[in-house]
């Protein structure tokens, strides 16, 4: 994982493209200055050569080259570079100077060419000219050639005038740079500095206030994440509260009858007390069962669920036997309408045959005793999953109250712990379906349906 911060890095990106710039417009500076020093020169060297074929002339109807030593040293005096000279007769052949230069192609007379090239390893810029002088019928070729001393001193000359300064403007971009990174960055910095002050016990939102776009979003994701952190903080604490309230009644319980039964002064008196202490162990291990399932459908455990295809046919069959002998103990007709096809959802199996439990057991505890519970499943676009029974039924006043956390009707009988709808609800929520809870059949007892959605059906 790299360490580098990000303005270290956002500079080390346009410094190394502006230095790749200085180095383009380094090479094009060169050729530039290249150009302006060979226009310089190239000029003297073809006025040069204008003058040296002014020395052609006709003698006695021959092509003569008449300059005189003076002049010719004149012509050939230079401190840097050496210069040479070729004149070359068309009849005659070669005439004087440096055989070593190179004979130009024909050309149309006057016309000036110029070129590269080399004399005795060195290397020259090369001018021809071709004449024809009055009174002879024969044409001149005069080949000026020059080193290259000079004009590369004034190509780098001229260089290092233009580069110098880029290289000081180099140097202020990239200062302008760093301060305006720095500026630019200092609305993360600020971000930072108020994310490091959350904790666990100071979870408010991260102010959005003068951040530009890109930075809102992240801050708006942060806040996101610290409300989702808040809601899992909040959940637990309640957790730990409403489990540590309701298990103190049954854990005294516990105590009241273990006591009870150690005081025993007959074996009689002993059994009764032990038969309280078993009641009460499996009310608080109901609680502990309940609480924990209620742990594992809070919404920030969601992505722990197992989502897959789920027959709710199948499931009201396998969960319905679980519950037989127990129907047949309390003198209950547990009946079973479910389709011969199978209607398939999409849920987490698990979960939803604790729901179904909870759904049955609800009803065995505030049903009538001898009584009826039905257990249904309605093959539909939206699948449905009812527990029906024909007991006291549910006031209207009181059914949007049912699924709250440890509520129990006012003159309710069971022996509940209050969790068992709220388990269905959260359940049902994970799975996106709705519960309802209505009058059962002729206006008798209670209907709990779970409604799932035609986007859940399979």
């Amino acid at each position: 994982m790299s360490s580098t911060s990000l303005r270290v890095s956002l500079l080390l990106r346009l410094g190394g493209a502006l230095v790749l710039l200085l180095a383009l417009d380094a090479v094009a500076s060169y050729f530039t200055a290249l150009h302006f020093a060979n226009l310089v020169y190239d000029r003297w060297l073809i006025d040069s050569t204008h003058s040296l074929a002014q020395a052609v002339r006709t003698s006695a109807g021959q092509v003569v080259f008449d300059l005189p030593a003076v002049g010719l040293e004149v012509f050939q005096f230079d401190e840097v570079d050496k210069t040479y000279y070729r004149i070359q007769s068309a009849s005659r052949g070669f005439i004087a100077g440096e055989a070593a230069l190179p004979v130009e192609a024909p050309s149309p007379l006057g016309a000036i060419r110029l070129a590269n090239g080399t004399v005795h390893d060195q290397a020259v810029r090369l001018v021809w000219i071709r004449i024809a002088p009055a009174g002879a019928q024969d044409v001149v070729t005069v080949t000026v050639a020059e080193t290259l001393i000079k004009r590369a001193t004034l190509t780098r000359e001229i260089l290092l005038v233009m580069v110098a300064p880029q290289i000081a403007l180099l140097g202020i971009a990239l200062l302008l740079a760093w301060l305006g990174v720095s500026r630019g960055l200092k609305p993360l910095t600020d971000l930072a500095r108020e994310i490091e002050a959350r904790d666990h016990h100071y979870l408010a939102p991260v102010s959005e206030a003068g951040l530009p776009r890109e930075a809102r979003v992240l801050a708006t994701r942060i806040n996101e994440l610290i409300a989702r952190l808040g809601s899992a903080i909040g959940a637990q604490k309640r957790f730990v509260a409403d489990a540590a309230h309701q298990l103190r009644t049954p854990l005294a319980a516990v105590m009241l009858h273990a006591e009870r039964a150690e005081r025993a002064a007959d074996p009689q008196s002993e059994r009764l007390a032990l038969r309280a202490l078993h009641g009460s162990v499996e009310r608080a291990a109901r609680l502990i069962q309940q609480l924990l399932t209620l742990a594992r459908t809070e919404p920030e455990a969601a992505v722990a669920v197992q989502f897959g295809r789920v027959d709710l046919t199948l499931l009201a069959r396998r969960v319905g036997e679980e519950w037989i002998a127990r129907a047949l103990e309390e003198d209950l007709d547990f009946g079973l309408v479910v389709p011969q096809e199978p209607v398939w959802v999409r849920g987490d199996e698990r979960l939803l045959s604790e729901l179904l439990s909870n759904l049955i057991d609800n009803a065995f505890r505030y049903g009538r005793s001898p009584g009826r519970v039905t257990l249904l499943v309605e093959a539909a676009a939206a699948p449905r999953l009812a527990v029906e029974d024909d007991g006291p039924g549910i006031p209207v006043a009181e059914r949007h109250k049912i699924f709250e956390r440890f509520y129990r009707l006012p003159d309710a009988d069971g022996d509940g712990c209050g969790l068992g709808l709220s388990i269905v609800r959260e359940i049902a929520s994970l799975h996106a379906a709705q519960v309802e809870v209505t009058s059962g059949e002729n206006g008798q007892g209670a209907r709990f349906c779970v409604t799932f959605s035609a986007a859940g059906a399979l």
